[in-house]
């Protein structure tokens, strides 16, 4: 059985919860409460040094990071989300990187400014998120996915935290090749939702 570490409001802790559910992989949910505190705890600091969420474990094999856990779970259940050639899995591992960067220290701590009142310089993150959502929306004209003809781990990466930037007060309906790409996913057999995505 697999074990996964997380909260229900993180991004990283849904992207992988979607895949798991798209997969039909059976597991284990153990919250962590983060806001007061529990990932510094010993016995969790012993499980990721680095005190972050989401964390996997597969029997004796533990692995953190949220995209790191998609590329695992791709290798070990559904090859086809990582990419059926070089080219496809270059292109997926650039958007693992751009959901980890770019939209990771923009539209992640845009959220968490106005949900926790953390102390962020909320101008620069939400110019920063505007230019990722640019990105995104032009990337997406006239296409569907942002690799190759179906939905990959791409997808799933950059999806929660695109699609809760209103909660980081980011003008999201101005995009429109975004929203219906958010539309997409949310139409993906078997997809879950967490508050302020689609249901």
């Amino acid at each position: 059985m697999l074990t996964l570490y997380d909260h229900p409001r993180s991004g990283n802790c849904h992207k992988v919860r979607l895949l798991l559910a798209i997969l039909g992989l059976p597991y284990r949910r153990v919250f962590i409460d983060v806001l007061s505190g529990v990932n510094r705890e010993p016995f969790f600091t012993h499980i990721n040094p680095l005190q972050q969420i989401p964390v996997l474990v597969d029997e004796d094999y533990t692995i953190q990071d949220s995209q790191a856990i998609l590329l695992y779970l791709g290798h070990r259940n559904g090859p086809a989300w990582i990419g059926h050639n070089a080219r496809e899995a270059g292109d997926i591992g650039q958007w693992l990187s751009f959901a980890a960067n770019e939209i990771g220290n923009s539209l992640q701590p845009a959220r968490l400014f106005y949900l926790l009142d953390e102390d962020i310089d909320i101008r620069t993150v939400q110019t920063k998120g505007m230019r990722v959502l640019r990105i995104l929306d032009a990337h997406l004209a006239g296409r569907h996915w942002l690799v190759g003809d179906r939905p990959t781990i791409a997808d799933l990466a950059c999806f929660p935290y695109v699609g809760l930037a209103r909660e980081g007060h980011l003008p999201l309906d101005e995009f429109v090749n975004v929203i219906s790409w958010i539309d997409r996913i949310a139409s993906i057999a078997h997809y879950v939702s967490m508050p302020g995505l689609p249901p």
